[in-house]
């Protein structure tokens, strides 16, 4: 298999801007990155894509007090083949900040974005102004 893409330091294709968007939009679970009282979290979360931003739902917690702290945070989405060892990943850098706009949040409940786990109504929307995209595949070279 040969590739069109670029490639990082270690032979990775690097994906442009518009492939990035392409797979978070694929992508129906990502996970958000973010510290809490020191530690680093990771959890996963259901999310769309709202023009170049990230949103997702959640309850009061965690999530919802990095969204109204207006922490910077990472989100991340991949895929891959255990079996063809090959993968891509995409890296969101950005700051999380709580919806509170009546309209924008009437607007939001109409895309499609609704938990798994939902044994919790989740009324709270995240957004994530994206900073930095940035995305990788794996390359294997022609045989």
């Amino acid at each position: 298999m040969t590739t069109s893409l670029p490639l990082d330091h270690s032979g990775m294709g690097v994906l442009s801007r518009d492939e990035c968007y392409d797979r978070l939009r694929s992508a129906r679970v990502g996970r958000l990155a973010f510290v809490s009282d020191g530690d680093p979290v990771i959890l996963p979360v259901n999310h769309g894509v709202d023009g170049e931003s990230i949103v997702f739902r959640t309850a009061p917690g965690s999530k919802l007090l990095a969204g109204d702290s207006e922490l910077r945070v990472a989100f991340e989405v991949d895929g891959y083949d255990v079996d063809r060892r090959s993968g891509w990943s995409v890296l969101v850098r950005g700051t999380a900040s709580t919806v509170e706009d009546v309209g924008e949040i009437r607007r939001l409940n109409r895309i499609g974005v609704w938990p798994w786990a939902d044994l919790v109504e989740r009324t709270y929307w995240i957004r994530i102004a994206c900073y930095s995209v940035t995305g990788r595949e794996t390359v294997h070279p022609a045989r």
